[in-house]
C-alpha cells in the first residue's frame, strides 16, 4: 500500500527528526523528503501537488496500462511536464520476463526531459534495469540528466545500484549529468529550479498603447 497525503506528512515530520538527531551527532548524512507518485497515462499524479511541494524530490512513474502496443509519445511529453515531478522514474516500464515495456519516439522524449531540464530514471532493480543500454545512449546524445535508483523494497535491494550505475557507465554517461554525483545543497537547488520553471507564469497586465493628451497649462 503506498502513501497517502497523511502518512506522508508523518513521515516527513519523522525524516526533519532524523535529520536533526545526525547533525547534533556530527553526522554528515541527510535524509530527502521524496515520494514516488503514481502517473496516469494522461500524465496526472495522484497526489495534491500541495503535499508534494513540501518535498526535496518526486519522482512519477506509470504503473497501468503498460502493455500497450501502439506509440505512447504523447503519455510520456505529458508525463514529464507534469509541473510536480522531477525524475520519470523506471521510464520503459519493462519488466525481465512479463513485459517488452511501451514504446515511444525516445529522442523526442529525452529532448523534451533536457528541455525541462528533468532527470530520467535508471532502475537498477534485477527485473528491470530500466532503462536499457541502447536507450541510455539516446539519452545521453539528447544530453537529458540521469537518476539512478534501485527500487529496493528491502535494505539488501539498495546493492542493485551497482547495475544501474554499470549502466550508466557502458552508455558513458558523463559523471555530470547523474544527479546522484550532486552536493545535497547542489540537488536541492536543482529541483527547486525545475519545480519554479514548471509554474504557471501569469501574465502581466498589457500597458496601454496609447498615446497621452498633453495637460493644459
Amino acid at each position: 500500500m503506498g502513501l497517502d497525503e497523511t502518512r506522508l506528512a508523518e513521515q516527513g515530520q519523522e525524516i526533519v527528526a532524523l535529520n536533526k538527531q545526525l547533525r547534533q551527532r556530527g553526522i554528515d548524512f541527510t535524509i530527502l523528503r521524496s515520494a514516488e507518485i503514481n502517473l496516469s497515462p494522461e500524465g496526472a499524479g495522484d497526489m495534491r501537488p500541495t503535499a508534494l511541494r513540501k518535498l526535496d524530490l518526486v519522482l512519477g512513474c506509470f504503473h497501468s496500462a503498460l502493455r500497450r502496443k501502439e506509440d505512447q509519445t504523447s503519455r510520456y511529453l505529458a508525463g514529464l511536464r507534469n509541473p510536480d515531478i522531477q525524475i520519470l522514474g523506471h521510464p520503459q516500464t519493462r519488466v525481465w520476463n512479463r513485459r517488452e515495456g511501451l514504446k515511444a519516439d525516445w529522442s523526442a522524449v529525452f529532448a523534451e526531459a533536457a528541455r525541462l531540464d528533468k532527470a530520467v530514471e535508471i532502475d537498477g532493480y534485477v527485473d528491470r534495469q530500466d532503462l536499457r543500454i541502447s536507450l541510455l545512449k539516446v539519452a545521453r546524445k539528447e544530453g537529458v540528466r540521469i537518476s539512478l535508483g534501485t527500487d529496493a523494497h528491502h535494505p539488501e535491494q539498495l546493492g542493485f545500484m551497482e547495475l544501474g550505475l554499470a549502466a550508466a557507465a557502458l552508455a558513458k554517461i558523463p559523471a555530470e549529468r547523474i544527479i546522484n554525483f550532486m552536493s545535497v545543497n547542489q540537488l536541492k537547488s536543482w529541483a527547486q529550479s525545475v519545480r519554479a520553471s514548471s509554474e504557471p507564469k501569469v501574465a502581466r497586465p498589457a500597458r496601454s498603447s496609447r498615446a497621452r493628451t498633453p495637460a493644459k497649462v
